[in-house]
């Protein structure tokens, strides 16, 4: 069993084990409770604008209504679309994974690992492509494929 650290303000580990990868991170998006419920309150928000603007007789109003509250309404569409199909499990098994890719966003290095179901784990912060070269080891050496 390897263990990989993560930058150490994630506060996680990905353990690489014989028959499974067991992430231990603090994904902060996903377990945030902002914002699980931010984009709740838009939703609510351009519900209500929308009956707002059918009780006016003006017609500038109902189409800047209208507007706004398709705006607001496009906000949580916006913000939950990439996480849809995200996953948070902690333990991956070899036989789920797909295939794995890293990607560099804003000078931070992500592994994303696809999955069967069709769905992505995200690891953030990882501290450098060292960490990366034992993952694509370990990928090489349970024969999943990866794409750098």
């Amino acid at each position: 069993m390897k263990i990989i650290p993560l930058k150490t303000y994630a506060n996680g580990e990905i353990y690489l084990k014989d028959n499974q990868l067991d992430i231990n991170d603090k994904s902060g998006r996903m377990n945030n409770n902002l914002f699980k419920g931010l984009p709740i309150f838009f939703l609510i928000l351009g519900v209500y604008q929308i009956f707002d603007a059918f009780a006016t007789d003006n017609l500038l109003h109902l189409t800047v209504t209208l507007i706004s509250a398709l705006l607001l309404l496009a906000i949580p569409a916006m913000v939950y679309y990439p996480n849809l199909k995200r996953s948070n499990k902690t333990e991956l098994k070899i036989s789920e994974i797909k295939n794995v890719q890293l990607k560099k966003l804003f000078g931070e290095l992500i592994i994303d690992f696809q999955l069967f179901d069709n769905s992505t784990r995200r690891v953030y912060n990882l501290k450098d492509l060292s960490d990366w070269e034992l993952i694509k080891a370990y990928l090489i050496q349970n024969k999943i494929s990866y794409l750098d």
